[in-house]
């Protein structure tokens, strides 16, 4: 694998024991995967496992040991750089069932941690959406840690970037470079299969939840062969919130970096340009039937009560707050409900400077930034209502067996169920 003057100088461990270990993994990770150079980044989210990954117990000690090597001699990063969100809010963590003694573990492993990535110049997003942040462009390669955000800056900007982990994409912030490979070359990122919206489906009345189940529909058929989405109406990509949902299950159940939508897309303006080279592939129809399955695969809970109702994974947007605004103003959560609303720093301080959690708190809703529902969200007992697959996923696995039941519904029908206390459904595909 070729390596040029500069960085060839950093796996000599000229530049320092920690460049040289990011090197190292970038080049055996390169050679491994049949690169043959590198490519310069020009931005990278982060996950650092002492941030993100269960920072308490043996997971918190193997994220410190992992990346004591890496971090020596660094003072700074090549590249911008955003970051992942903190696993907990420890403000809440009581709330989410951890104990007193894991609460000061996580204070003092992921305190340490944050403070270390800031002095390094990293951009305290602590959001799975950077893309608000630090938009890419099209054909700029960058290295992305985290599922949806690979997705979103492959598909929605056209940028080049591979399904990096947190080791990786640090390393690559280090080095400002990662292998030419994937979804680095122009010849890997063409459509493979075609998934056609059949006409039945009404997408223009989608609620945000039937976006999940259109995006699980699709991923469980295509598995990890690239999409081009046709016959979905170019509204879709007006509105972030509907395409958070459909990019966020995608990411998460099928592992695939990048999809197309005829139209919206920008290296699919026709079927035929994100085909390329692809003449005869496979088409699979998504219509009513198959978004109803969807549904019923993500709702594992059988009885109606609830305990939690956990929002924001991905983090909850503007659009979404103003549909939890409508329904709960001058109502209250049930006192036998735990209501979770996780959002970015951004959109907590706009919610509130229009003068949204004033109302929340009032009503008892639980507001925090900068977290991962998704993860913590793992922690508790109890019946989960959620308006994301993504999350239900990680909260059940979709075993009906799993100690944490899920009800998966619209933010609509969630909210009514943190108000009621049980679930009451109503959605035209959804689960009652």
């Amino acid at each position: 694998m070729f390596l040029n003057k500069h960085q060839q100088q950093i796996l000599e461990g000229k530049s320092g024991r920690g460049p040289q270990k990011a090197m190292e993994i970038l080049q055996a990770m390169g050679e491994a995967r049949g690169a043959e150079k590198m490519v310069e980044i020009s931005y990278a989210h982060l996950m650092p496992p002492d941030v993100m990954f269960f920072p308490f117990g043996r997971q918190g000690k193997w994220g410190q040991e992992l990346m004591r090597d890496l971090i020596q001699d660094i003072d700074h990063l090549s590249v911008p750089a955003t970051i992942e969100p903190k696993f907990v809010d420890l403000n809440i963590a009581k709330q989410l069932e951890f104990s007193e003694d894991e609460i000061q573990e996580m204070n003092q492993v992921m305190g340490s941690a944050v403070r270390f990535y800031e002095k390094l110049g990293v951009i305290p997003t602590y959001s799975a959406l950077p893309f608000f942040v630090y938009p890419g462009k099209l054909n700029q390669h960058v290295s992305i840690a985290e599922s949806i955000s690979i997705l979103w800056y492959n598909t929605m900007f056209g940028s080049r970037c591979e399904r990096d982990d947190g080791v990786v994409s640090l390393s690559a912030a280090i080095t400002g470079c990662v292998p030419e490979v994937g979804m680095h070359l122009p010849q890997n990122r063409y459509a493979q299969v075609i998934a056609r919206i059949k006409d039945e489906l009404k997408v223009n009345d989608f609620v945000d939840s039937d976006f999940d189940a259109l995006s699980l529909a699709i991923s469980r058929r295509t598995k990890e062969r690239i999409p081009v989405i046709s016959n979905l109406p170019h509204s879709v990509g007006q509105s972030y919130t509907k395409l958070k949902h459909l990019l966020a299950t995608i990411a998460v159940e099928s592992g695939l970096p990048l999809l197309h939508v005829v139209g919206i897309t920008p290296e699919a303006p026709t079927l035929e340009i994100a085909l390329g080279p692809h003449h005869k592939v496979e088409e699979i129809l998504i219509g009513e039937q198959e978004i109803r399955e969807a549904y019923d695969i993500a709702c594992t809970a059988r009885e109606n009560h609830i305990d939690y109702v956990l929002l924001g994974c991905p983090h909850v947007t503007m659009q979404e707050f103003m549909e939890i605004i409508k329904i709960i103003d001058g109502k209250k959560v049930h006192p036998n409900v735990k209501f979770i609303i996780s959002t970015t720093k951004l959109f907590r301080d706009t919610a509130s400077d229009m003068g949204y959690l004033d109302i929340l708190k009032k009503a008892g809703v639980i507001i925090t930034d900068s977290m991962c529902i998704a993860f913590a969200g793992t922690r508790v007992n109890g019946t989960i209502a959620t308006n994301s697959i993504k999350g239900a996923f990680f909260y059940s696995g979709f075993d009906q067996t799993k100690a944490s039941p899920v009800w998966f519904g619209s933010t609509k029908e969630c909210t009514h169920a943190a108000i009621e206390g049980k679930w009451i459904g109503g959605g035209k595909y959804g689960c009652s």
